[in-house]
């Protein structure tokens, strides 16, 4: 121990304080913000006002088990809303699973060479699902094919 004299590596010393107590801040700081993101409710998604609505939300249809997310959403000043859908030519995303999600029983009505509407009621609203297909439809096979989905609710 000669050459360790009274005073010396005390820089050092406090260094390594200052160093460790930032460290504790940091970690406290991350707890914190852990916390507060597993704790805090999650804002819901802008759209969910619409699809409860239009009766396509995925609380309302709980045994599905899935749900599909809208491209588009619009409320109308009369309370009408409108959401867009996008499906493609799958076994998981198809109109017949569409239909299938949000318990559509309504029959197809052809309303153009590739277009097919389903009307029906759910909750006070008029509900008119609009599917246009890429290409002319069979209403045999009209089911399994990619297409955009308009679904227009209005308060009966």
């Amino acid at each position: 121990m000669e050459g360790l004299k009274a005073g010396s590596g005390t820089w050092q010393r406090k260094a390594l304080v200052v160093f460790l107590a930032l460290c504790m801040v940091w970690i406290v700081g991350v707890v914190v913000w852990v916390g507060v993101r597993f704790y805090k409710a999650s804002l819901p998604d802008p759209w969910e006002d619409e699809q409860r609505k239009a009766g396509v939300h995925h609380e309302q249809h709980p045994k599905s088990g899935r749900y599909y997310i809208p491209r588009y959403y619009k409320t109308g000043k009369d309370g009408s809303v409108e959401l867009r859908y996008r499906v493609e030519a799958s076994i998981d995303s198809s109109a017949d699973d569409f239909r299938r999600t949000y318990e559509i029983s309504a029959e197809p009505k052809k309303t153009g060479p590739a277009e097919v509407t389903f009307t029906d009621r759910f909750g006070g609203m008029r509900r008119t699902f609009t599917v246009t297909y890429t290409s002319d439809v069979d209403l045999e096979w009209y089911g399994e094919t990619a297409a955009r989905i308009t679904v227009k609710a209005v308060p009966d």
